[in-house]
């Protein structure tokens, strides 16, 4: 018999941490899937009315849901959403598979019943290979609420066990040519190089602390608005603090006694996926993050990983690393064709998003130059 609870607040997933890891395994997108990966969101963000839905068989858990509904803030027009408590590349409902069909249109309806039928439900970046995107799609069909899905893709490079001289010889001449070129030139001109992994997380902080500076630094140096609030930065450290281990992945390319290239990322399912990176702008003449992903790709091939995947994002740069793509889909469901907040988040929000996105971040780019003249 399946018994399906709900449980409220942060304490909900914190005592569930241990049930729910162990549902969780170790598969791609358990890094974004497991509890400390909500808990370091919960330490930054405060989503209101928190949810923890589960499903359990026999008393044990083989479906969860963490939910929230929370309003939101002017670019959803102060609207409802219902939708997972944190934000990952990979976003599946955790169920046992042996049990999704059975257990996950109990926990939605439950999910539903508890919070109500106002605002727009929203899920994000589910795998389409995932056994629960066609249950989705039937339990908003059975339900008669109108949705739309929006589609992703995640460049990754599969190793398949090969040696990197064997990866290498897939990557186009100009781009194979120019990895080991820029490589040389570093160590001509600046030194020594290495991949550097701190050893402990008393010496990963104070690089990530550098890692926020120089990271909004390049992006502003580009033309873009740095994104490393004192929110998301408080994210970050979370992310360190509570991944630190075996699933996080914290890596920089040191020349000398600087860190020319940093990057963020996880383990999963044995991928290393490639999160966040960034470079000191005065070394862009050298490629740092191409000689770091090569470092990383290397190494790679060395430990016998299934590969590396460079996460959500179509851009150009991955796909000279790339072999595949993971495809993901993001649902948007409201609870009447013409409800007000479903019409927004449906039609309203890409429009605006497509007409004003580029002044926004021109103001926004402004003012943190003129705040750092200033400080």
């Amino acid at each position: 018999m399946i018994l399906v609870e709900v449980s409220e607040g942060r304490s909900a997933v914190e005592a569930l941490a241990k049930e729910w890891d162990v549902l969780v395994g170790d598969t791609f997108t358990s890094a974004f899937a497991q509890s400390a990966w909500y808990l370091a969101w919960l330490d930054a963000f405060q989503p209101s009315k928190i949810a923890v839905i589960t499903a359990r068989e026999g008393g044990r858990l083989v479906g969860l849901l963490p939910l929230s509904r929370a309003r939101t803030d002017v670019r959803g027009l102060y609207f409802t959403q219902i939708s997972s408590i944190a934000r990952g590349n990979y976003e599946s409902p955790i169920v046992n598979s042996e049990f999704a069909s059975a257990v996950l249109p109990t926990m939605l309806d439950t999910a539903i019943s508890h919070f109500g039928r106002r605002g727009a439900f929203w899920w994000p970046n589910m795998p389409v290979t995932d056994v629960s995107a066609g249950l989705l799609r039937s339990w908003f069909a059975s339900h008669n609420m109108p949705y739309i899905e929006e589609k992703e893709v995640a460049p990754r490079l599969r190793l398949n066990g090969r040696n990197f001289e064997e990866v290498e010889k897939e990557w186009t001449s100009s781009h194979r040519k120019d990895v080991r070129r820029q490589h040389k030139r570093l160590i001509a001109d600046k030194g020594p190089v290495s991949l550097w992994v701190p050893s402990s997380l008393e010496e990963a902080e104070p690089v990530l602390t550098e890692f926020f500076r120089v990271h909004d630094e390049k992006w502003i140096s580009q033309g873009f608005p740095g994104m490393f609030t004192p929110e998301l930065q408080r994210h970050f450290r979370a992310i360190l603090r509570r991944l630190w281990g075996p699933s996080l992945h914290f890596s920089t390319v040191r020349c000398g006694e600087t860190d020319v290239s940093y990057l963020i990322g996880f383990f999963a399912g044995g991928w290393l996926q490639y999160y966040r990176p960034t470079y000191r702008p005065e070394f862009g003449v050298y490629s740092p993050s191409k000689i770091h992903v090569g470092m990383i790709v290397e190494e790679a091939c060395r430990r016998k990983w299934m590969g590396v995947d460079f996460l959500l994002g179509g851009y150009p740069y991955k796909y000279t690393w790339a072999n595949e793509t993971m495809e993901v889909t993001t649902f948007t469901a409201g609870f009447h064709k013409w409800a007000p907040s479903y019409l927004w988040f449906t039609r309203g929000k890409p429009w605006a998003k497509q007409r004003f996105t580029g002044a926004y971040n021109g103001t926004k780019m402004w003012l943190q130059k003129t705040l750092r003249r200033t400080s």
